[in-house]
């Protein structure tokens, strides 16, 4: 009985082999760079930047730069080396901008203020702050009765330590401990709730998105 031959997997082709050929013209490859490094990139200006908007912006600017400027890449470093370098210098410059223009909002805002307006929060906000309450009050339920109370009373209610120590009829020192303590027990529960690899995860619509713009962006070129 004949049994079917299985398909050998196509090897992978390395970061030097797709510049050399993106260099000789074959620009379709680039697309196989942006997808290799879309993450690491993401996470490398999310560092800087907190708008998902600016992040992309960056990312854009750095793919571009990259794209125009890959002749000038040596082998003496890895690809990744190089282009985390330029989108650190890409955020870095988009921080510096958004100073700037903060500062002179702020300047605007001093001549004529005025009071927020709650009701212009988007759903998408209202949304984000529903789940981190709920990984916070998640993460909380897990501390030890001792450490929750003191978190509660500090934290969510505004005792000082002093008015916490009489509620619980414990010293001073005592309370900051359970607090220090608390703290610490929160965070590395809020961290067990994800994992490594979902903090800050570039995924996939938005990595086929900067994909598709920046693809289409070096063939005008």
């Amino acid at each position: 009985m004949e049994t079917k031959m299985e398909k050998e997997p196509l090897p992978v082709l390395t970061d030097e082999v797709i510049i050399e050929r993106i260099l000789k013209g074959e620009t379709e490859l680039f697309e196989i760079l942006l997808r290799r490094y879309n993450q690491i990139l993401y996470r490398t200006v999310r560092s800087y930047l907190n708008d998902g908007s600016e992040i992309e912006d960056v990312m854009q600017d750095t793919y571009i730069n990259a794209f125009q400027k890959l002749y000038q890449f040596s082998n003496k470093s890895l690809f990744s080396t190089w282009l985390i370098r330029i989108g650190i210098n890409e955020a870095l410059q988009k921080n510096r901008k958004l100073s700037k223009a903060r500062l002179q909002t702020t300047s605007l805002e001093e001549k004529t203020y005025q009071l927020p307006d709650n009701t212009t929060m988007s759903q998408e906000n209202k949304i984000a702050q529903t789940e981190k309450a709920g990984f916070i009050e998640k993460a909380f339920e897990k501390l030890p009765e001792k450490y929750r109370i003191a978190f509660m009373l500090n934290e969510v209610e505004g005792m000082s330590v002093s008015e916490i120590s009489k509620c619980l009829e414990i010293s001073q020192s005592n309370v900051k401990v359970r607090l220090h303590r608390g703290r610490i027990m929160m965070k590395e529960s809020l961290l067990s709730m994800v994992t490594k690899s979902e903090l800050f995860e570039f995924g996939n619509s938005r990595c086929d998105r900067i994909v598709e713009y920046i693809m289409k962006t070096i063939n005008k070129l």
